[in-house]
């Protein structure tokens, strides 16, 4: 049990600065650890040399560039007989001898679980933590903002007691107005408690939104393009097409491309993408770039425009959507159903329309794409769902929308072996009229 009146010191062995910067960030903020970080087994081991009996904790990446970094460190601890737990980071087989392993780096529940439970943290004790009605934020977090999600204090230099506002909620600043903050000497700003999840939610998706693919695993890869696209949604909703969004947009869609590419096989990737806890969104997107892209290739007025068109829509067509329940409904019905509050209703009836919205403002969007989202539940103007599949929409719109409902069928599946007769079974029920059962047919050919 950690002592109410002390941290847990906890060794954190990571050569990414920003991984090392979100896990302190979480660590403090969630379980009130006293963090100390070393770039590689190395030096940590150095440190434990004369400073094992302050540590409680060690959380180390298997793998820091050639080095075995767990390897090293838990072979170091045996050979003491010290009893430090350690937490091992990333991808392959536990190492013996680890109190855990974590294999996604970019999971940060299990992290903070599994060390909640190495240092005998109860859930009760987290919730009891006693927290400053303004909660301290180092100010090197800021320097990785354009703006804030909830406004930002400083402390009176002659009054502690009394706090501040520096920068106001959405409000964009600079990277030179933070630098000046720590000339005069500053070296923590201030959220609202009640604010601070938010703060730091948001601090972490900018941070793994900046992430280089190279730097991370394949299922990595998915975990941090998943929270990419849920920090852009955020922020479209907030702020809108902006220079911002449109840089974070345009990197979103680069790493769509590059999974479809390199998952050939759709089963592989659907499980890889269910293996790795994505959100619902996530998945609709990624399956959904891959059949629409196969059904590109494959029709006869297909082009390389056409295939980067539909992965612009495949990406763009659900953006107004904040979470997995809504973009899961598909009809009236289901919306009617839904226990939504009035103003989410609404939304999810007109998101295809207001992503369309955001379509037309986006720099060099492909020629037609808002009018292919507007349509891609059946209606011309983007509102509510269609319960008739008529030929009132474009050829690429069908084309969209029979992508859409083979997805929504592949997600039906939860993971289990697909179908391929089945399905497309259910989509000519679906959809009877020639010009969308010619499309069904292409997909009869889909690598599973």
């Amino acid at each position: 049990m950690v002592p109410e009146d002390s941290l847990a010191l906890t060794l954190l062995v990571e050569n990414n600065p920003k991984i090392e910067s979100f896990y302190m960030l979480n660590l403090s903020t969630w379980l009130g650890l006293e963090i100390v970080t070393k770039k590689k087994a190395e030096y940590a081991i150095a440190l434990l040399q004369t400073e094992a009996a302050n540590i409680d904790l060690i959380i180390v990446r298997s793998k820091i560039e050639k080095e075995e970094s767990a390897k090293l460190i838990i072979e170091y601890l045996a050979k003491r007989l010290l009893t430090i737990p350690v937490i091992e980071i990333g991808p392959g087989k536990e190492i013996p001898g680890a109190f855990a392993h974590i294999p996604n780096s970019l999971l940060l529940r299990p992290l903070i679980q599994t060390t909640a439970k190495a240092l005998k943290i109860t859930a009760k004790e987290m919730a009891d933590k006693v927290v400053p009605n303004y909660f301290p934020i180092p100010i090197l977090y800021f320097k990785v903002l354009r703006r804030s999600v909830c406004p930002v204090y400083s402390q009176d230099i002659e009054d502690p007691a009394v706090f501040v506002i520096r920068f106001t909620k959405l409000k964009e600043f600079t990277e030179s107005e933070v630098n000046s903050l720590v000339q005069e000497g500053i070296t923590h700003l201030y959220v609202e408690k009640l604010h601070r999840l938010d703060f730091v939610n948001n601090v972490t998706n900018e941070l793994i939104t900046e992430l280089e693919a190279l730097d991370l695993s394949v299922d990595e890869q998915l975990t941090a393009g998943d929270k990419s696209v849920e920090h852009l949604t955020q922020k479209l909703l907030s702020i809108g097409i902006t220079e911002e969004t449109v840089t974070l947009a345009k990197k979103n869609m680069a790493t769509l491309k590059r999974t479809v590419k390199t998952n050939p096989k759709l089963a592989k990737l659907v499980e890889r993408l269910v293996s790795n806890k994505t959100s619902y969104v996530y998945r609709h997107t990624q399956i959904l770039a891959y059949v629409g892209s196969h059904i590109v290739r494959n029709i006869d007025w297909g082009s390389p425009d056409q295939e980067e068109k539909i992965m612009f829509i495949a990406f763009f067509h659900d953006i107004a959507l904040s979470d997995d329940t809504q973009a899961m409904i598909a009809s009236t019905l289901e919306l009617r159903k839904a226990n939504f509050s009035p103003e989410v209703k609404t939304l999810v009836e007109k998101h295809a329309q207001v992503s369309a919205e955001f379509v037309t403002k986006f720099p060099h969007a492909p020629m037609g794409a808002d009018q292919i989202i507007r349509q891609h539940h059946g209606t011309l103007n983007g509102i509510g769902f269609s319960e008739h599949w008529g030929n009132n929409v474009s050829p690429m719109s069908v084309v969209f929308i029979v992508a859409e409902e083979f997805t929504r069928i592949v997600l039906k599946t939860e993971g289990a072996p697909l179908n391929r007769n089945d399905m497309l079974r259910e989509l000519k029920e679906t959809f009877p009229t020639s010009r969308f059962q010619k499309v069904i047919e292409l997909l009869e050919s889909v690598t599973f």
